[in-house]
């Protein structure tokens, strides 16, 4: 049997880990903020609600991304000054 994979928790990680986390965390806000941007592009040439929805969503989610980034460098800053 294959044991499971260990899941990132923040309480217990490392340095190392937390920095692989934000380098990640940078990934998919820069992939959020490119589809925003398309979306945001497409709504303008075609007007359609559909696309609106997908910009205040895509909105939402860089909203997430960003208190999850502000958490994430936080528990950076308490493990450098342990």
């Amino acid at each position: 049997m294959k044991e499971p994979k260990a899941r990132f928790v923040l309480s217990e990680a490392t340095l190392a880990e937390v920095n692989k986390q934000l380098k990640l965390n940078m990934l998919v806000m820069a992939a959020v903020v490119f589809v925003l941007f398309m979306n945001i592009m497409k709504f303008m040439a075609e007007k359609s609600f559909f696309y609106a929805m997908l910009a205040v969503v895509m909105i939402c989610l860089l909203f997430f991304i960003q208190k999850a980034r502000r958490i994430l460098t936080l528990r950076k800053q308490e493990l450098i000054h342990k």
